[in-house]
């Protein structure tokens, strides 16, 4: 009898440390499936949030000429509960972009609140040309209005900001008003160029003045492909890639910072392994990546960023695995990897990610994207503080 005791012991520690992946060591965090993207899969699309509601825009379904038009909206609040009690989202199409607004991939996309009413922001990116046969890069800019679903073009970047693709964009506020923010990225004609500029949007100044600044004080590396998450109104700029190489260099944008007497920039420490002889970076090896994606959940009541999924680029080593989850704690500037997404049972990577945060509930979804050539449609939430164990509903 206690023979079968012990065996059944053993069984039941055996179940419970497969519960993850046994090559790796016990992760904290949990990912649990959501509503299914109800369209072909998709990567590279352009996202904001307004209030309880993500929106996908274009994005692609392949190479070149499969670009999308459809506009998705994705309900974090709707849908029927899961086995935790919380909803599982529901998808809405709405009314495709006009014929007048390019499809588009590698676009950027922002909300901002523009006299008490938020509207979402897209641009840039590129599309492709029937005219030249080939996809040109785009620095034009387009405002959402949620009520209607209309869609207006507004002021396009500058010409002297570079027409870009794989950029990033945030909103941050000053003084009280919001402003948005678009920068880095590369532009394709008639070379490749890597770019480290910054401009800010002010939509108050549509049809007034220019409503694009350039925000200078930038001292790190090119990069396209980055990731950028907001926490307490500043913005930490973290990954991509210049070419062939993986940038690790991280930084913080604190637009208040020089009225309070703090920096606008700040380099923080770099996302890899600094020296041998130091272990404050909790060896981070696996988190430099371009094209990830960033995110904002609720973790013991404070919100911290993370860095999940992305490609590794010709400079990358075999040791690197981009669909790590990381998160940052801004407090302390270190790094600790969670549950690897999907549950550690994705077996292979993802770039191209679609990401959609809501710090007022502290939620936070990943999903979808490209894998070699395959496009998919699947939706996740990352449950932080919870066990690490695969689950697939």
């Amino acid at each position: 009898m206690k023979k079968l005791k012990y065996l059944f012991l053993i069984f039941v520690a055996s179940a419970l440390v497969s519960c993850g992946n046994p090559s790796e060591p016990p992760l904290v965090g949990d990912w649990d499936r959501r509503a299914v993207f109800p369209l072909a899969g998709r990567s590279h699309a352009a996202t904001f949030v307004i209030g309880d509601k993500g929106y996908v825009v274009s994005g692609t379904h392949g190479l070149n000429r499969q670009l999308r038009r459809d506009v998705v909206a994705f309900d974090h609040t709707a849908g029927s509960l899961d086995r935790r009690g919380m909803t599982q989202g529901s998808w809405s199409r709405l009314e495709n972009i006009p014929d007048s607004m390019p499809a588009r991939q590698q676009a950027v996309g922002f909300s901002l609140n523009v006299g008490g009413k938020v509207y979402g922001f897209v641009g840039t990116g590129w599309t492709w040309s029937e005219e030249v046969r080939d996809m040109v890069t785009l620095n034009d800019f387009w405002r959402f209005d949620p009520d209607t679903e209309d869609w207006e073009e507004i002021t396009p970047m500058p010409p002297n900001a570079s027409k870009r693709r794989a950029a990033i964009a945030f909103t941050l506020s000053i003084e009280g008003l919001e402003y948005g923010f678009v920068g880095f990225g590369y532009e394709d004609d008639p070379e490749r160029n890597y770019l480290l500029d910054l401009w800010r949007y002010d939509p108050r100044q549509e049809g007034v003045g220019e409503p694009w600044t350039e925000v200078g004080g930038y001292s790190g590396d090119k990069r396209r492909g980055a990731t950028v998450f907001v926490i307490d109104n500043r913005a930490y700029i973290s990954t991509g890639d210049n070419g062939n190489t993986l940038v690790s260099e991280h930084f913080v944008f604190d637009p208040d910072g020089v009225r309070h007497g703090r920096p606008m920039w700040s380099r923080l420490r770099d996302t890899r392994n600094a020296s041998r002889d130091h272990d404050f970076d909790n060896d981070w090896g696996p988190l430099p990546r371009t094209f990830g994606v960033a995110y904002v959940a609720s973790v013991d009541g404070q919100l911290r960023g993370h860095i999940v999924g992305g490609a590794t680029g010709g400079g990358a080593v075999p040791s690197i695995r981009p669909n790590s989850n990381w998160e940052y704690d801004h407090e302390h500037d270190l790094w600790q990897e969670r549950t690897t997404f999907v549950n550690n049972g994705a077996p292979r990577n993802r770039a191209g990610m679609v990401t959609f945060s809501f710090p007022h509930t502290g939620r936070a979804f990943v999903g979808m994207g490209v894998t070699g050539t395959t496009h998919l449609d699947d939706f996740w939430e990352f449950i932080p503080l919870v066990d690490d164990c695969v689950e697939f509903d």
